[in-house]
């Protein structure tokens, strides 16, 4: 059995795919990356050897800076993009049984070329935008309209319920019905794997010698706007100021902005930080709302406050709140009293947070082992009928 998964470069996705590929390949897959460069990003040497012998195919560039301007030149983007043949030539040159496909607006084209390669594929996604009502995500995504025009147009399905794209055969979210609670759209087809983060290796791990220097006597505030939406200097000061005026410890990731931030002597930074391991014995996690951020501090019962910065980060932020994991703030309403604010209710035990967060843990699971189980049972039932 063969199994190709395409996602993109970003720290966002691949890892959570890189434990997936690892599943496929204990599984007995062979399994092949099928690698979009966003930005111009690569494959690091860490993660490379974190994927052992999977073989890795660059397939073509993505620009994520068009997905933030004017919506309306997204529709000519994605018609004039080489990315729907380079995915279908990649598809085809490495004659996979199944492909799975990370599915979001900047693969969109590569979506077109699974389709075209007509080779079966399922569909996998990063963030909650699968499951998410169209209603809590119209205002954020005005692209939405032009990506299922484009997609319908050259045969893939697509939920106007949710604005996503859909498989006629394998739909995959990882998370879990505590986050979703009634509002999720799962009814047409989706299947709920359990939350990424999981132990293992994903190969970006790495060490923090300033964890030593905790008193486990004081609350721990965590800080990451993750590896892309951090650079905004004034906002992570505020945020950060603001945590610690509550007597907390707060940790920080701050990428390459320590020396802009001029932050009182206590607070811990580092450019990136071991983040399932110091959500474990933080307190409260000031997040983006990247979804795997948010799926970490679930599984660590770490209470959230998010403050939502760009693209899927407002539908984690509304399936956080709905669920009672934590809080949000509006980017435009982050003062230091505002965060102050937030982060002493987070710490208030009689708000129920953790509790809440305790009580969804049965439900975490493994999102790689169960993914790979689905796909390597459709491969299956697609031989047995014939249709591979």
């Amino acid at each position: 059995m063969h199994v190709a998964l395409l996602t993109t470069t970003q720290h966002g996705h691949l890892n959570p795919y890189v434990p997936v590929v690892n599943a496929l390949r204990t599984a007995g897959s062979e399994v092949s990356l099928l690698l979009l460069s966003a930005d111009g990003g690569t494959l690091d040497e860490q993660r490379r050897r974190a994927l052992g012998k999977t073989q890795v195919h660059p397939v073509g560039q993505v620009e994520m800076a068009p997905w933030s301007g004017d919506p309306a030149r997204i529709g000519p983007m994605l018609r004039s993009s080489p990315v729907a043949g380079q995915t279908a030539d990649a598809i085809r040159a490495t004659a996979p049984d199944f492909v799975l496909v990370d599915s979001l607006p900047v693969t969109a084209s590569a979506m077109v070329g699974a389709e075209a390669s007509g080779v079966p594929y399922g569909m996998i996604w990063a963030n909650l935008g699968g499951v998410c009502p169209s209603e809590h995500r119209r205002g954020r995504w005005p692209y939405d309209e032009q990506v299922g025009d484009y997609l319908t147009g050259h045969g893939v399905l697509w939920s106007k319920r949710t604005h996503s794209a859909r498989s006629p055969i394998l739909n995959v979210m990882p998370t879990i019905p505590a986050l979703l609670g009634e509002d999720a759209v799962t009814d047409d087809g989706v299947r709920l794997v359990g939350l990424p983060g999981a132990a293992g290796t994903r190969g970006d791990e790495v060490d923090f010698a300033a964890l030593d220097r905790l008193d486990p006597d004081r609350p721990l505030v965590c800080v990451s706007f993750g590896t892309i939406f951090y650079r905004r200097p004034d906002l992570l000061r505020t945020v950060i100021v603001g945590a610690a005026a509550t007597g907390a410890q707060v940790v920080a990731a701050v990428g390459d902005l320590a020396g802009e931030l001029a932050l009182p002597d206590e607070v811990l930074t580092a450019p990136y930080l071991p983040q399932r391991e110091v959500l474990e014995r933080a307190d409260v996690f000031i997040t983006h709302g990247g979804y795997n951020s948010v799926a970490e501090s679930i599984r660590a019962a770490t209470p959230m406050l998010v403050i939502p910065l760009a693209v899927d980060q407002p539908v984690q932020a509304y399936f956080v709140g709905r669920a009672g994991f934590g809080t949000a703030l509006e980017p435009a309403g982050v003062t230091r009293q505002a965060v102050a604010d937030a982060v002493a209710e987070l710490l208030d035990p009689s708000r129920d947070y953790r509790a809440r967060l305790r009580a969804a843990q049965p439900e975490c699971g493994d999102s790689a082992a169960r993914t790979a189980e689905l796909v390597v049972g459709t491969v299956e039932t697609l031989r047995r009928k014939g249709e591979l």
